[in-house]
């Protein structure tokens, strides 16, 4: 009995695999391109600020608050006496220029003769950091500053009532004031600029409440997804769809989570709180400027009686 005869593999078998294994090397990499672009940080100047202050030594003379004295010596006439340095706050400096004027030239012209009589001089930082860092530096002094200023939980300045949602300057003093109630603001960064470390986060930090950080994990802002969040401290939609089930582990991984507000806040209170998310996404990352200008509303600003 003949047996049938072999059939002959395609020309192209030998090819197929090799094919395959390169689309598959070109997918793994693509993936691992795309990730490692997702995960690259966005700080607003307030975020990158603080980490320029202290990759700059500004807290070796200057220390870490109002509490935490830096020793320093004046010249006084033909004696040295004791003198601690002021904190970079103590001065309640709010003017970018002049903070800007400092940090560049180690002292303003009004103070240069006072300088000159320290055992230790602040150094002028123009050769060592660009303008736009130095800016940074300005706007993370400014925003660190409200700190003391403002309060924050039961020390927070009051909350005015109101029949209608606030609008404008008045939407942004309000929940500013909300947020310091109910410490939001120690997580998400002063002004919500974001910028606090987390690990085993997605980004290796909390995100504040502006740009695409905000807009992804908000289904872009949207103000139902917004509440969701408030109320269970954590997104809807983020956690559906393809990669819903990656953005839960990392979730449920992050060192620190966020609470649920869904007992915490009245229903009016939740709306402020998403309608003053909603103001700072659309204003963007803050610059010092904007933050100068934003300083006295909240220092001037009075509640009701």
């Amino acid at each position: 009995m003949e047996k049938p005869p072999l059939t002959a593999a395609p020309k192209n078998a030998g090819r197929i695999l090799p094919i395959i294994l390169v689309l598959l090397l070109v997918l793994g990499l693509g993936g691992t391109i795309l990730l490692q672009i997702e995960k690259q940080p966005e700080l607003a100047p307030v975020g990158r600020g603080a980490k320029l202050a202290e990759s700059a030594g500004c807290f070796a003379c200057h220390g870490r608050g109002d509490g935490e004295k830096r020793f320093n010596l004046r010249r006084r006439e033909d004696q040295w006496a004791a003198k601690n340095n002021p904190s970079l706050w103590e001065g309640d400096i709010t003017k970018v220029d002049e903070l800007v004027e400092w940090i560049t030239n180690g002292v303003t012209a009004d103070e240069v003769e006072k300088h000159k009589r320290l055992f230790i001089k602040m150094p002028a930082y123009k050769d060592r950091l660009k303008s736009d860092e130095i800016d940074a530096i300005a706007a993370w002094v400014l925003a660190e500053g409200l700190k003391s200023s403002q309060g924050v939980g039961s020390s927070a300045k009051p909350i005015e009532e109101t029949h209608q949602s606030p609008m404008g300057d008045r939407l942004l003093v309000q929940g500013d004031r909300l947020s310091r109630k109910y410490g939001c603001y120690q997580c998400h960064g002063e002004l919500g600029q974001g910028g606090v470390a987390n690990p085993a986060s997605f980004k290796g930090y909390i995100p504040g409440f502006f740009g695409q950080d905000f807009r992804k994990l908000t289904a872009n802002g949207d103000r139902t997804e917004i509440l969701h969040w408030i109320d269970h401290g954590r997104g809807a939609a983020v956690e559906s769809g393809l990669l819903g089930g990656i953005a839960k582990k990392y979730l449920d991984g992050q060192a620190i989570p966020m609470p649920g507000y869904r007992d915490q806040l009245t229903a009016p209170e939740k709306e402020l709180l998403a309608d003053y998310l909603l103001l700072l996404n659309q204003t963007g990352p803050l610059s010092a400027k904007a933050i100068q200008r934003i300083i006295p509303l909240l220092e001037s600003e009075k509640a009701s009686p």
